[in-house]
């Protein structure tokens, strides 16, 4: 009996809170993957690559599990506390038949345990099938092939999950039942009453909607500024206005439910019964929806941000031509690589090398006076009037992306152009006079490669001790070794005789990019024949660079960007709807004799349930819509603060656009949670016309 009551309690409590549980389901998911994180195939290839930087992201887990166990305690303990007090009339009556205090503590123990094995039943296998996806799916992405996986079950990641899981909610129980229990059953059979109305005085709260606005305008506008990230006042001050200015603007939005029912015409039943109970609601409920939105700003800023720059890496990421890169900058080196690429089991590897010389360009500014070096006059005089023909906006972007005034990179034809056919792409036709302009791919995108374009169409020339040299309309942008971390805002593909004439041989670096054999690769997939042919590379005892190494730091760049925010962004997205929800449901059982009013009085249930819909509706998008405008300007600050120039230069439009879709989906999720809250306030509606 005591088994079977305790099933269909926790029955029924799934279907009257179905949002609670659901919300326990996904946080129980989002520690098992974060906590599972060191097993993931992912960060297995990046201990070889990145081992350091690994090492100090894994130590940041603990700090941010801990942190959300605390998120999760007060959403628990709050959920908890509705549910108990919706069931306070059967608990009376328990006491009141001679149940014993210590035995319905047992019991409400029991029963929360029972709904705490159901939730990890359900919710560790999902968090363990989606962190197998993951996995398998951020490798994918990034070019790396699903290669070698094997699954991985972390039983310490189940371990602190049950643990942490089981012990905060048993807590937060413990807490609650103690107090109930000490309640004399009178008390608790009593009805659930209204809180006592304070006077909404109309002038008082527009004062703080105009105040509050002011402050999220100034909030936003510091938000912005280019120095904010630079300046911890700043930075501090930002906050505080924002976090002011979310709680006072909400304070006071009752003024505007007050202009709507005095001035607002009736243009459906029960009009001025949903506004008179959307007034007293948000002011009774303003702090907690102040605190729910902004758990939505930081979750709608942080998946924003984390999904944008994981996806801006995989675009990067995902380029491949070049399989490793060497350097030789001198005689012996050059021997020692001749030697290398001559070695049988190289030879069968690798099938084909490709050499590219580059050199700055000696220039009077750039070496000065005082020196031996033959130097040469660099003069950008016409560059400069190409730009002027530029409107002020595109000079002002011009000069930010491509800097060629003091002394350029040169780049040898030949060798540029056999990683252009290397790529399957034409070969520059250069003649005498003639020179091309290169930019690194992570700079040459977008408005970037629209302006660039634009400015050679210009026909500009650059003059080498007097001599001038047309620039081609077209600019170049394929990467000349592996490492993408090298870049050259700007540099100059040059004919080899003028390269020859130009460079100081002391001052010549040579890459030596080698190519795998297309075979190995379709044998052994990207990933495993790199590997084989880098302990092959080893051996030498020479310094170079690998593809992977590259995708290393690319997928470190993902794994630290978005799976910390997007895990918080989850945590916090499911403790700010489920209190928006669940404080709105606590309001309607509070206000219970109103609805029973409205049905003795002769108003039909469904009315009453329109009524409920749309006061959901307000009550779920003023935070909510609050929360996406802060969300915007706080993406925007988290962009400019935190991603490179030239990323900002060249694909922030790109990122605001994959913000803009994560803003969508998660409207999908509120969405959801609403039609959940709406079911709900519509049983409970029904059973109040019953009673």
């Amino acid at each position: 009996m005591f088994f079977k009551y305790i099933r269909r309690n926790n029955k029924r409590s799934y279907k009257e809170n179905g949002i609670y549980f659901l919300s326990l389901i996904v946080s129980i998911v989002a520690f098992y993957v974060v906590l599972s994180l060191e097993k993931q195939d992912v960060i297995a290839f990046l201990r070889k690559m990145e081992s350091d930087a690994v090492n100090r992201l894994l130590n940041l887990i603990p700090g941010v599990y801990v942190f959300s166990l605390f998120l999760i305690f007060l959403l628990i303990y709050f959920t908890a506390k509705y549910q108990l007090e919706r069931r306070n009339h059967e608990f009376g009556i328990m006491m009141m038949f001679g149940m014993k205090r210590s035995r319905l503590f047992l019991w409400l123990l029991a029963e929360d345990i029972y709904s705490s094995a159901w939730a990890l039943a359900i919710g560790l296998p999902a968090a363990v099938l989606l962190s197998e996806i993951i996995s398998l799916v951020t490798a994918k992405l990034m070019g790396a092939g699903i290669i070698g996986h094997q699954f991985t079950l972390s039983f310490k990641g189940i371990l602190f999950t049950v643990t942490g899981f089981a012990g905060i909610k048993m807590l937060a129980n413990i807490l609650l039942c103690s107090r109930m229990i000490k309640r004399e059953p009178g008390l608790l059979m009593n009805d659930v009453q209204e809180e006592k109305q304070k006077v909404i005085k109309q002038k008082r709260s527009m004062f703080f909607l105009g105040l509050g606005i002011v402050l999220l305008v100034l909030a936003y506008l510091l938000a912005i500024y280019k120095f904010m990230w630079q300046k911890i006042g700043l930075f501090s001050l930002t906050l505080i206005l924002g976090i002011a200015g979310t709680f006072i603007v909400l304070k006071g939005f009752c003024a505007i439910f007050t202009v709507i029912v005095q001035k607002g015409k009736p243009k459906e039943k029960l009009f001025r019964f949903t506004f008179r109970q959307l007034q007293e609601n948000v002011f009774l409920s303003s702090n907690s929806l102040a605190v729910s939105s902004l758990f939505v700003l930081v979750a709608v800023a942080c998946m924003s941000y984390g999904i944008a720059v994981s996806a801006l890496n995989i675009k990067n990421g995902s380029k491949h031509s070049i399989d490793f890169t060497f350097q030789s900058y001198d005689k012996e080196s050059e021997q020692e690589l001749e030697k290398l690429s001559q070695q049988k089991e190289i030879r069968e590897k690798i099938a084909s090398w490709s050499k590219v010389r580059v050199a700055y360009l000696p220039t009077d500014d750039m070496w000065g006076e005082d020196t031996d070096e033959k130097t040469y006059e660099y003069n950008t005089s016409d560059l400069d009037r190409a730009i002027g023909e530029l409107s002020k906006e595109e000079q002002e972007a011009f000069l930010s992306s491509v800097y060629y005034s003091y002394a350029p990179h040169m780049i040898a034809l030949s060798g540029y152009n056999e990683i252009l056919e290397k790529a399957g792409k034409e070969p520059i036709q250069l003649e005498a006079d003639e020179m091309a302009v290169f930019q690194d791919s992570e700079i040459y995108s977008g408005k970037n490669e629209k302006l660039l374009e634009k400015f050679l169409r210009q026909k500009p020339e650059l003059k080498i001790d007097g001599k001038a040299y047309r620039l081609k309309e077209k600019a170049y942008s394929e990467d000349i070794v592996v490492d993408r971390s090298i870049t050259m805002s700007f540099a100059i593909i040059v004919p080899d005789e003028k390269f020859d004439e130009f460079a100081s041989k002391e001052n010549i670096s040579v890459y030596w990019n080698a190519y795998i054999d297309g075979n190995l690769i379709k044998e052994k997939g990207l990933m495993q024949a790199i590997s084989s042919v880098d302990g092959e590379m080893k051996k030498s005892g020479l310094e170079y660079e690998n593809y992977l190494q590259n995708m290393g730091r690319q997928l470190f760049y993902i794994v630290a960007s978005s799976y910390l925010t997007i895990y918080l962004a989850v945590v916090f997205l499911i403790i700010a709807n489920t209190v928006i929800g669940l404080q709105f449901l606590m309001r309607e059982e509070k206000t219970r004799k109103r609805y029973h009013t409205l049905i003795c009085l002769g108003s039909n249930c469904d009315d009453i349930c329109q009524s409920s819909k749309k006061q959901i509706k307000w009550y779920f998008q003023i935070p909510i819509g609050l929360a996406t405008i802060s969300g915007i300007f706080g993406m925007w600050a988290l962009f400019s603060g935190f991603l490179p120039q030239s990323i900002q230069r060249g694909d922030k439009p790109i990122l605001f656009w994959i913000a803009g879709f994560i803003i969508a989906i998660l409207y999908l999720m509120e969405y959801s949670y609403m039609k959940m809250v709406m079911r709900i306030s519509r049983r409970n509606i029904m059973q109040m016309a019953d009673e």
